[in-house]
């Protein structure tokens, strides 16, 4: 039953790659069939940037300072957010974009005093797709709350 066979690699197909397929980016596998089969394959599979956490965060007058962890090893900057729900939704939660890799901090001000804030961080990397600019993320950090002083 040809349904369950194991093909081999070299002998039933074999498989190439567009690029360096290690740096972060999209990238394209073309699997080639031979032998006893017939025909090609594309796979398209995305590698992101690593994470990082936040080390400290810091309750303030009406806003919060957050610390990180430096990963500029294949990253182009990182992106916050906070908000007054641990669930992030959409009405609750703003987004902060920090373009340079090497900054490790950030305040955030114009909040709610005496008000507890959810946050979490990820790192991003600006890669071309088809001559455009597309940021591909790391997944987030776990959260951390901070409450803002009055």
């Amino acid at each position: 039953d040809s349904k369950n066979k194991v093909l081999k690699k070299g002998t039933d197909y074999t498989i190439s790659y567009a690029d360096d397929r290690k740096s972060v980016g999209t990238h394209t596998a073309t699997i080639k069939f031979k032998g006893n089969y017939q025909g090609s394959s594309e796979k398209t599979y995305t590698i992101q940037p690593k994470g990082t956490t936040i080390s400290t965060l810091t309750g303030k007058s009406k806003s919060i300072q957050i610390k990180w962890k430096k990963q500029a090893s294949q990253t182009s900057g990182y992106q916050i957010q906070y908000s007054t729900n641990s669930k992030f939704t959409k009405k609750t939660t703003g987004t902060v974009s920090i373009k340079k890799n090497t900054t490790v901090s950030k305040t955030v001000s114009k909040l709610n005093a005496a008000k507890k804030y959810y946050v979490r961080i990820r790192t991003y990397k600006e890669v071309k797709v088809n001559n455009k600019s597309k940021n591909i993320y790391s997944g987030w950090s776990k959260a951390k709350s901070v409450t803002t002083l009055k």
